[in-house]
């Protein structure tokens, strides 16, 4: 087995039997050559006639490859190996996740002589081990989803060696290949990640905000909204918005500040929203009142007992992105507004 990695593709070449989800010879198949091909991020081309041609261009024979292709510059690659498997994986995912344009691309090399049912195996471990990496960044669709995968996303499994030997039938999760397989493809979609797109596990709640379409400024806006100047507030609007965002920036960046609101995001995205807690839930019940109870200790936590009313105060009118909000996030960042613009105005 042999690696070639250009700045158009990373190619594996040797005698494989693999089983993929490749877009170019795709299934079952024996194959010289897997490959993993860049194209630009607007590529809207026939994939059979782009490695039609790369094929004819290189010298690879075309019955012969298994070719998938990424918009990831192949340098961000991640090439990890542990023992008889070798793991080789591009991942990009942009901040504002779409189905249609995240690629993670996973090709496994497998020195040992598995059956077609264990392939089958390795494929799914490899794509549990995708999604578990996921959750551990944190990579969600806009509407809160859990991201785990991509309709352009492949994986390749390709066996080498050893085809004398008896067949191995199982290579799951409860085997010590698939233990090892999972370990090195959720560590290597995650490296990938942090490499190409910065999806750092720790990232700042701002950030995390954010990419569910919470914005600072949208934050600032609302903060505003129910805004009555008194005799020695700042008169310039200006300097009064940068005065609130700091504030803001200021306060989520105290760690318990953000724990409550990481908590407001589980409870919303993976309690009220996957129907966890039950109609109750979707039907925001006056039963439920943890939300007022994480908005509350946000908003005295950063502004005292004044604080509270101001909390009050936004909750019952919901203006700016409060309204749109779901069952927890509207009492989280009501909670962040009112201890902000009572700790910055008394």
């Amino acid at each position: 087995m042999e690696r070639e990695q250009t700045q158009e593709y990373i190619a594996v070449h040797g005698d494989f039997n693999v089983l993929s989800s490749a877009v170019y010879n795709g299934g079952f198949t024996r194959a010289k050559t897997i490959l993993n091909a860049h194209v630009s991020e607007d590529f809207t081309g026939d994939a059979f006639v782009f490695f039609d041609s790369l094929a004819e261009e290189k010298g690879f024979k075309s019955a012969e490859l298994v070719g998938m292709m990424t918009a990831v510059p192949m340098h961000n690659a991640r090439v990890m190996e542990n023992g008889e498997v070798t793991a080789i994986i591009t991942a990009g995912i942009g901040k504002k996740t779409a189905e249609s344009r995240s690629t993670v691309n996973i090709i496994l090399l497998i020195n040992k002589n598995l059956a077609r049912s264990a392939m089958a195996n390795v494929l799914i471990v490899a794509t549990e081990a995708k999604a578990a990496a996921f959750f551990d960044l944190d990579v969600r669709y806009e509407t809160g989803e859990l991201a785990t995968g991509d309709a352009t996303d492949s994986v390749v499994v390709a066996c080498y060696g050893h085809e004398k030997e008896k067949e191995e039938l199982f290579a799951g999760k409860a085997t010590e290949l698939g233990k090892k397989i999972y370990e090195l493809v959720r560590r290597g979609v995650k490296d990938a990640l942090v490499s190409y797109t910065c999806w750092k596990i720790d990232r700042p709640i701002l950030e995390r905000l954010a990419e569910r379409g919470i914005t600072i400024e949208e934050m600032v806006s609302t903060a505003l909204e129910l805004y009555v100047p008194v005799e020695g507030d700042p008169k310039d609007e200006r300097e009064l918005k940068r005065r609130v965002e700091e504030i803001i920036r200021k306060e989520c960046a105290d760690v318990n500040v953000a724990l409550l609101l990481a908590t407001a995001l589980h409870a919303e995205e993976q309690e009220i929203q996957t129907g966890r807690a039950g109609e109750a839930g979707g039907a925001d019940a006056a039963c439920i009142v943890a939300d007022e109870l994480i908005g509350i200790d946000i908003a005295e936590y950063i502004g005292g007992k004044k604080a509270l009313f101001n909390f009050f105060y936004y909750d019952t009118r919901k203006p700016g992105i409060l309204g749109r909000l779901g069952v927890f996030m509207d009492d989280a960042i009501g909670g962040l507004i009112a201890g902000c613009m009572t700790k910055l105005l008394g």
